[in-house]
């Protein structure tokens, strides 16, 4: 049976950047919310500042200090349905749920993506990811393991074996992540005097001839020497085509034995069952310049899951940025087709990059790489932009106490 609703419904699927950012969108621009049902769906209760999972993975940030209840950030009769997105009847205006059916007059569709592996055989079943707080432990707690395992093996070569670390994928979050983990792992090997410092070893796997595509060449060049400096292999232009339980087969034929292989490349837009069909590209569904659909004009998507056209990048890429300003747009578009108004175009505007390297490195390049600069600079305004889009002034409070932490004691090593 439907859910019961009372007038006019607005359903939200998704509590990711686009979804939580379309529902605030929805309290500044629908002056009546009040008078509308509002539901947010998702299979958690929970928000998860996703950009900084790479810390909570390296004992940088406590996992609950990245995460906001979704009832915390509803107002008024807001509702948070905590089940699983099934299907969605167009035609009928409803979505199908693990906990059953809901009917809404407005859909706002922004249920993210997974991980793409391209169809690489093993690599779902063999490699790590980094998409929830679930993946952030479960690495967490592996990196910690393998001192103890490697610790109890006499042989050096085995040891190597255990401690090897294979990145895959050279895009922002495989340099950021393979950077935290360089220094987790060698501030775990100060615990452990009977395995050598040059035991643990560090390969990041890329299929193109550049790391950070998105950014400027010559901020490719010095990521690559600032990762080389700590003693990282890269592989350019060999992508991993089989992972296995020992490790990794590339291309060329080239095998790296590793206990720990760590996926970053890739996202597959979270799929959705749609009656009737409707259109998609590279997975994701093709919305109209106003970001909705164009026979079903009620029905928005955002986020990783919409294809949007855009001159400079074809489609929009899949990263919060672009999340989080379509989740703030959206909410004016409902209000004009709910006034019977012409809907307005989406403009995107990059407000630029930024990766962390490390401690005290980082690169920041705004806008389309005219102002570009690194070091200590980019990695303070690195951190001042997450604080600041942490929502909720008590977590923005403890994330800034969690890096004070992080530069006056190590970071935390115990497996959870």
């Amino acid at each position: 049976m439907p859910i019961n609703q009372k007038s006019k419904k607005i359903v939200i699927l998704g509590a990711g950047f686009s979804g939580l950012y379309a529902l605030k969108s929805i309290y500044r621009h629908v002056k009546n919310w009040p008078e509308f049902d509002i539901s947010i769906v998702d299979k958690n209760n929970y928000f998860v500042f996703t950009p900084l999972l790479h810390e909570v993975a390296t004992g940088g940030i406590d996992p609950a200090d990245i995460v906001f209840p979704i009832r915390d950030l509803a107002k008024g009769q807001t509702e948070h349905v905590e089940a699983e997105v099934l299907s969605v009847d167009l035609l009928k205006k409803s979505v199908i749920t693990s906990r059953g059916e809901i009917s809404y007059d407005y859909l706002i569709a922004a249920l993210g993506a997974g991980t793409n592996f391209f169809g690489v055989p093993g690599a779902s079943e063999n490699s790590f990811t980094l998409k929830n707080i679930k993946d952030a432990t479960r690495l967490k707690n592996h990196l910690i393991h393998l001192f103890d395992e490697a610790n109890g093996e006499k042989d050096p070569e085995r040891q190597k074996d255990i401690l090897r670390i294979i990145i895959i994928g050279g895009g922002a979050t495989g340099v950021e992540l393979g950077a935290e983990i360089h220094e987790f792992l060698k501030e775990i090997n100060k615990e452990y005097p009977a395995i050598s410092s040059d035991a643990v070893e560090f390969f990041l796997v890329e299929a193109s001839e550049k790391l950070l595509s998105i950014f400027h060449q010559s901020f490719s060049e010095k990521v690559l020497k600032i990762l080389e400096s700590k003693g990282f292999k890269i592989i350019f232009k060999d992508p991993c085509a089989e992972v296995t339980e020992q490790g990794i087969v590339c291309a060329s034929g080239k095998t790296i034995k590793s206990r720990t292989v760590i996926w970053t490349s890739g996202v597959s837009p979270s799929p959705i069952i749609t009656t009737p069909d409707i259109p998609r590209q590279k997975g994701r569904i093709v919305v109209e310049p106003s970001l909705n659909l164009k026979d079903f004009p009620e029905v928005f998507v955002l986020g990783d899951q919409a294809a949007v056209a855009d001159k400079k990048f074809g489609l929009l890429p899949t990263s919060a940025q672009v999340a989080a300003e379509e989740g703030n747009f959206v909410g004016k578009n409902i209000a004009r087709l709910i006034l019977g108004q012409p809907l307005k175009h989406f403009q995107y505007f990059h407000k630029g990059d930024l990766v962390s390297i490390g401690k005290w490195k980082a690169l920041a390049q705004m806008g389309s790489g005219f102002l570009k600069f690194d070091g200590p600079v980019a990695w303070l305004i690195w951190r001042f932009n997450y604080l600041t889009k942490m929502p909720g002034t008590a977590k923005k409070i403890r994330l800034f106490f969690d890096w004070i932490l992080y530069f006056a004691s190590k970071r935390d090593i115990s497996e959870i």
